[in-house]
């Protein structure tokens, strides 16, 4: 069996413009042809792969759009979730999961559909940029909510300082500073490429020049390993200070009040958004680490389904609200009711 690029690309054994092979894609006239196939992977995936990471990409946005689309209602019509300066940042999150909902889901479902993709390399370039600043600006939100609820359990003492204003300008640094990485591809270092099935583009990290590989350095480290840290370390306090203050006396009144305003569920759900955002993209934060380490290309299957993973982290966050906040369930409930959706 021959496994050159040309076996699986359009054109070779599984995918072809011939006539007499159309039968393999009943919903379109074959795959597309729109630069993506200078990829060097022997592994074919097959049309099957193609539809069910259209499937996939499909029902995971059909869940993760409204959900954050409730969850942005919710955060800017409730006067409740609006005092609390931490709600900020869980907005500012929704935003940025529902970003990546309205860019990323349709066309990358559409392009799993038509068998490559659609929008050619500008629009590559767009959707790499626009979908790793949205995935910039989540993974950051959720290290500033780690700090935030270190801040108020284990410095009380500090909490005063976590004004609204302060809170708004964080934000506003949190979308600075992911620009500050996704803007450098746009100008020629490294560059916004597609993935060996040509669905989904994203940063190129097989580099060979200095230069672009101490950019995807910096950004595994700064962006990934350096917040991953942060949160361990702010979450592994939180836990202990908790302990603490559930078998020990409390030592004084100003860590009482802390205690008193804090609820154990809170935590929990801050601490969940962050396992549930860790768990969606380890496994593509360890395959980008191999294309940086080593020469050898992983097989398309350990490179294409991290990344199809890591998108459901979108999913995740207005799915951990219902679970763990019940005036979140409330206030949703409400929303709906105003939009005529349930009846009292």
């Amino acid at each position: 069996m021959d496994t050159s690029p040309s076996s699986w690309l359009p054109g070779g054994e599984f995918f072809t413009d011939n006539p007499e092979n159309s039968s393999e894609w009943p919903w379109t006239d074959g795959p597309t042809d729109t630069g993506w196939r200078h990829h060097q992977s022997a592994d074919p995936v097959g049309y099957e792969g193609y539809l069910a990471s259209a499937i996939y990409l499909t029902l995971t946005g059909l869940i993760a759009l409204p959900g954050n689309a409730v969850a942005i209602t919710v955060f800017l019509t409730e006067k409740d979730f609006r005092k609390k300066q931490q709600n900020s940042f869980v907005l500012n999150l929704a935003i940025a999961d529902f970003s990546v909902c309205v860019f990323a889901y349709p066309l990358s479902a559409t392009a799993g559909f038509a068998g490559g993709w659609v929008l050619g390399d500008v629009g590559c370039t767009i959707y790499g940029f626009l979908c790793f600043t949205f995935s910039l600006v989540s993974m950051v939100t959720l290290c500033a909510i780690s700090v935030y609820r270190y801040i108020v359990i284990c410095k009380p003492q500090y909490a005063h300082l976590l004004t609204h204003r302060r809170t708004n300008y964080v934000i506003i640094g949190i979308w600075l500073f992911s620009l500050v990485f996704t803007v450098p591809p746009l100008v020629g270092l490294n560059r916004y490429t597609y993935d060996p099935m040509g669905i989904i583009c994203s940063l190129d990290w097989n580099v060979q020049h200095p230069t672009e590989t101490a950019y995807v350095v910096a950004v595994l480290v700064i962006l990934y390993i350096l917040q991953v840290l942060i949160m361990c370390f702010c979450y592994f306090n939180i836990i202990v200070k908790s302990a603490n203050l559930k078998f020990a006396a409390l030592a004084n009144e100003e860590t009482k009040k802390a205690a008193k305003k804090d609820t154990s569920k809170t935590s929990l759900m801050c601490l969940t958004m962050v396992v549930s955002f860790l768990i969606a993209w380890t496994p593509y934060a360890v395959s980008c680490t191999w294309d940086i380490l080593s020469e050898e290309d992983l097989p398309i299957i350990a490179t294409i389904l991290p990344s199809l993973f890591a998108k459901s982290s979108c999913m995740m966050n207005p799915v951990i609200y219902a679970c763990c906040s019940n005036k979140f369930r409330q206030a949703a409930a409400k929303s709906f009711r105003r939009l005529g959706f349930m009846r009292r």
